[in-house]
């Protein structure tokens, strides 16, 4: 085996020192090179296939001491987890004597062969014959395509175990997360995982916004995006910060979001001799790159201390007990996060607007007397507070 596959090797080398120079206007060249990345590609099929196979004997004659999937791990190199999912396909799937010819064949792929795992696995103790439910799975993924075998497959789950499927969305909802990375060169990386009822609204929403936009373009000759935005990733992405917008414009009884007014698209500094703006985030931005200047402008003093938002000054009555929302808005601005020594605490943990000279002592409610603090530390403020005037009492 070893000489063959030395052997396989010396001829796909010598074919892609032949692919390189192909000229691109060569198509009887090129179309030799797509069957050539076919055969690899189906041969790689064919060795997972009968690795699988293989896997179930050696699993049958208990020759891996320490476990199946452990001697995957170490062997061939495949991450715990990989390795499990392989040493599954071989204990469910590897030992059913129909699919041992589609399995060598190279017809199965490894997203097929875990369809079929996830279909044994459902089968199994039911009382619905595990072959026949196996084989079926696979005439869909052949006919139909594998999604289609995944979906029939979920299907059966759902049936077979419905209290599994119950619990699915809670489990998928504690594993959800959205992180974000500021890059370099100003841009931000938005990384999504969702739950499959989460990723339906959203993902509906995204949709019909583009396929809006589409129709508009391919009916009315109308021209509703950017130049700059072609893509169907690029339009996808559209349809995400529109859907935003419209949450930002939205009244705040429609947002439901009862506190504070939408974070600022952008502060932009009075007199800029450079024209630039910079976002809540606190990223640099040209003001002409912005859309809607007009909406939540915050503006500042020569100081740098916020003074009006969207033209209405902000602090307007310093004798109210509490932060109005355009001074929330002002202080999520300017602090940032909680803004006690070492927290970073963002503005979305509902931080506190904590007046530096406390109110009972006559302290206004001004942009220029408040801070904001996280619970913890608002609360250990007061606490430090009320020590100290114990003591100078």
């Amino acid at each position: 085996m070893a000489e063959v596959d030395a052997r396989r090797d010396e001829i796909i080398s010598a074919c892609l020192r032949i692919a390189r120079e192909l000229e691109a206007a060569d198509l009887e060249g090129a179309a030799q090179l797509l069957k050539l990345a076919e055969v690899i590609g189906t041969r790689e099929q064919a060795d997972h296939g009968q690795l699988i196979l293989a896997l179930a004997q050696i699993d049958r004659v208990k020759a891996s001491r320490g476990g199946l999937s452990a001697w995957v791990a170490t062997h061939l190199d495949a991450t715990d987890g990989r390795a499990r999912a392989i040493a599954e396909s071989a204990r469910r799937i590897g030992a059913i004597p129909e699919l041992a010819e589609p399995l060598a064949s190279g017809r199965i792929g490894t997203d097929t062969a875990r369809v079929l795992t996830r279909t044994a696995k459902a089968a199994t103790g039911t009382g619905i014959d595990t072959v026949t439910a196996v084989t079926q799975a696979l005439t869909t993924a052949e006919t139909h395509g594998v999604t289609a075998a995944r979906q029939q497959v979920r299907a059966l789950e759902h049936t077979l175990h419905p209290d599994t499927g119950r619990e699915m969305i809670p489990r998928q909802r504690a594993r959800s997360f959205l992180r974000t990375a500021e890059l370099e060169n100003g841009m931000c990386r938005i990384e999504i995982l969702l739950d499959a009822v989460r990723a339906t609204t959203l993902r509906s929403a995204i949709d019909l916004q583009t396929a809006d936009w589409l129709r508009q373009a391919q009916y009315d000759q109308a021209h509703p995006l950017p130049d700059d935005v072609r893509t169907t990733e690029q339009i996808n992405v559209q349809a995400l910060v529109h859907l935003a917008e419209i949450f930002h414009n939205a009244p705040a009884k429609l947002r439901q979001a009862r506190f504070t007014p939408p974070m600022l698209y952008y502060s932009p500094r009075k007199k800029d001799p450079a024209g630039l703006s910079e976002t809540v985030y606190g990223t640099v931005v040209p003001q002409d790159a912005v859309e809607s200047p007009e909406v939540h402008l915050l503006e500042l003093d020569d100081d740098g201390i916020p003074i009006a938002l969207d033209g209405v000054r902000i602090d307007t009555n310093p004798h109210t007990r509490l932060a109005t929302p355009p001074q929330r808005t002002a202080l999520a601005y300017r602090d940032r996060h909680c803004s006690h020594p070492g927290c970073s605490r963002p503005t979305t943990y509902a931080l506190h607007a904590h007046h530096k000279i406390p109110f009972s002592n006559g302290g206004p409610t001004t942009t220029r007397n408040l801070t904001l603090l996280c619970a913890e530390h608002h609360a250990l403020t007061h606490q430090q507070h009320k020590h100290q005037k114990l003591s100078e009492s």
